[in-house]
């Protein structure tokens, strides 16, 4: 269908730039404001349970965190839905970008990154094995410079390649960088077919292949994604294998400690720019966001977003708690001042709460369809019934 394209759509198609971090968010995004404002056409809800896991993994975190992040979610009511029809949206609003941005609320909930020693109250409580994140680190260092051993040039780095780079590349990396070329931007057989393709005695000047006449080596898709599996298993257990066990200290047993107990998502910490990250924070923001092909900032700027959500969250609860406490107060003063009666009056011979009227001064009032209280009641339930219509 692209051969049959006049020359004006062949330009929108063709690549003119590097893609830059936010731009297939920004993207995603329009189109799905576009669909849903000319076609009534909703996206379907992310898949997060298995992107969460994803993440998870990739990321190499406990398991645990998968529970934290979905109840997390639920607390503050997020569906993770494409964002609808309008002007301006938050950019935790991102479907994938909240996925990621819970997740590192609950990373730094469960597993900060700072050296405070935090205790469980018990073995069932998440959390009872913490992150070293130097280890972290380190592992994650060498998994990203997988591509680059032994003097590649790495994949996805060709793109990245300019004039004054050339100069210091090796023969192999030439080599690579031509053949990458190759594969990515010269298609010979369309070449040949089309009229306005290269000319080919053009093509036979610079002939493609390398010179001993040998046929470049596909590249096996399959091959490469088992290795990248083994590269991650062995990234998953150095990581594992390097979780520490946090003391457990039971509530009873923190009465007998002269200070204070720090307890696991105490002393939360927000970072609100990429500078005042530590080292050990930034690998781990780096790392996320390039999940989800974002910066480090927009990062910062959702997960800030949704911390005060929580914050939000946690004032409405201490203020329901404080009226519900109020209210208890005032039910406790008044059983006390009814108390207090119920004992002056045993002193003089009789108690309010045992007293009842005789059989024939009790009264049963019914109310019937024409007694004027009924109509009255009516008309209140009817003016009632009119405010809470729209």
């Amino acid at each position: 269908m692209k051969d049959k394209l006049p020359a004006t759509y062949l330009v929108a198609l063709d690549t003119q730039a590097i893609l830059k971090p936010d731009d297939i968010r920004k993207t995603v995004h329009e189109l799905a404001v576009l669909y849903n404002h000319h076609f009534q056409v909703t996206l379907p809800i992310l898949n997060h349970p298995l992107l969460l896991f994803k993440h998870i993994r990739d990321l190499a975190l406990p398991l645990d965190l998968f529970v934290a992040v979905r109840r997390l979610a639920k607390l503050l009511q997020i569906d993770f839905s494409f964002p609808k029809a309008r002007p301006y949206y938050r950019i935790s609003s991102a479907p994938e970008v909240a996925l990621v941005a819970l997740l590192v609320i609950t990373v730094k909930l469960y597993h900060p990154f700072d050296s405070i020693d935090r205790h469980p109250r018990s073995l069932t409580e998440p959390g009872t094995l913490g992150i070293d994140w130097n280890r972290w680190s380190e592992v994650q260092k060498d998994y990203d410079a997988r591509d680059t051993a032994g003097g590649k040039l790495g994949r996805g780095n060709e793109i990245k390649v300019t004039e004054t780079d050339v100069f210091n590349l090796s023969g192999d990396q030439i080599d690579e960088y031509l053949d990458w070329f190759e594969k990515t931007w010269v298609d010979e057989e369309r070449a040949r077919k089309q009229p306005r393709g290269y000319p080919s005695q053009l093509l036979d000047m610079f002939p493609t292949g390398k010179p001993d006449g040998s046929i470049r080596p596909t590249v096996d898709a399959e091959r490469e994604r088992l290795n990248d599996e083994e590269v991650l298993e062995a990234k998953l257990r150095a990581v594992q294998g390097a979780l520490k066990p946090r003391q457990i200290i039971s509530d009873k047993d923190a009465k007998n400690h002269e200070e204070p107990v720090a307890r696991i998502g105490s002393f939360y910490k927000r970072y609100r720019k990429a500078e005042d990250l530590p080292d050990e924070a930034k690998a781990f923001h780096e790392t996320a966001a390039s999940l989800i092909a974002v910066k480090v900032s927009t990062l910062l700027i959702a997960v800030g977003q949704i911390e005060r959500r929580l914050i939000k969250w946690k004032e409405e609860q201490e203020k329901e708690g404080s009226d519900s406490e109020s209210e208890d107060e005032d039910i406790e003063h008044q059983s006390e001042e009814e108390s207090a009666v119920d004992e002056v009056s045993e002193r003089e011979g009789f108690s309010m709460h045992q007293h009842v009227e005789p059989e024939e001064e009790q009264m049963s009032y019914e109310l019937s369809d024409g007694d004027p209280a009924m109509l009255q009641a009516d008309r209140d339930l009817d003016s009632v019934h009119e405010e809470d219509s729209p």
